[in-house]
């Protein structure tokens, strides 16, 4: 099995290349086999990929809406 730094290197390559769907899914999948107390950064990656996420939806749903 990989290091978790490096899993973590790649969801956060996954994140800046715009999938962040992506990334929390496989946030999600290591947050299931990770210890509670490693958790808490990745827990902090995936409140912030989520708020991205969020963000780049609405702006996507106001370009559509305004015709951009």
């Amino acid at each position: 099995m990989a290091k978790l730094s490096d899993l973590v290197r790649q969801i956060d390559k996954t994140a800046k290349a715009g999938d962040r769907e992506k990334a929390l899914k496989m946030l999600d999948n290591l947050l299931k086999k990770v210890p509670e107390a490693k958790a808490a950064s990745l827990l902090k990656r995936q409140t912030l990929y989520r708020s991205e996420l969020a963000t780049d939806q609405r702006i996507i749903a106001l370009e559509n809406q305004y015709g951009i």
